[in-house]
């Protein structure tokens, strides 16, 4: 059985073989693991796989932490984005509806006025005073509709 004194001497020299390249070296049948090339026979330099990064895993978790947040405040941007035009939309609508109102105020005044003065025009008709408080209401009737 080893001596504990021995695995942890084994275990810190472990950790500085991976500090430089290591060679393998085949020499008359025999196969040997060295930090230098061999002086005969056929020697390659092995890939030591570099020691992983203890932050590595810090990193990534962190990486991902602030990909999360940036995603959520996308979404949230989108979601503003997509209020506001919703919005917009009904604001459109409700002055196209205005605009529509209006325009049909202007022509129920333009009507009325035509109505009043072929009225006016016959003998029988309503007296001057009359006719311009009928004009009057509707104009304010279109101004009220042409202002909301």
């Amino acid at each position: 059985m080893l001596h504990p004194l021995y695995i942890l001497a084994l275990c810190a020299l472990g950790g500085a073989a991976h500090a430089g390249p290591i060679y393998k070296c085949s020499t008359g049948g025999k196969v040997i693991y060295a930090d230098q090339p061999c002086a005969s026979g056929n020697s390659t330099q092995l890939d030591a796989a570099p020691a992983p990064d203890p932050n590595a895993a810090r990193e990534a978790q962190r990486q991902k932490d602030l990909l999360a947040r940036l995603q959520k405040e996308r979404a949230t941007r989108d979601a503003r984005q997509a209020q506001v035009a919703r919005a917009d939309a009904r604001a459109n609508r409700a002055a196209a509806a205005r605009q529509a109102t209006c325009a049909s105020a202007q022509q129920q005044q333009s009507k009325e006025q035509q109505r009043l003065a072929a009225e006016a025009a016959k003998a029988g008709g309503m007296g001057k005073a009359e006719r311009e408080q009928r004009a009057l209401n509707t104009a304010r009737a279109r101004d009220a509709a042409c202002r909301r």
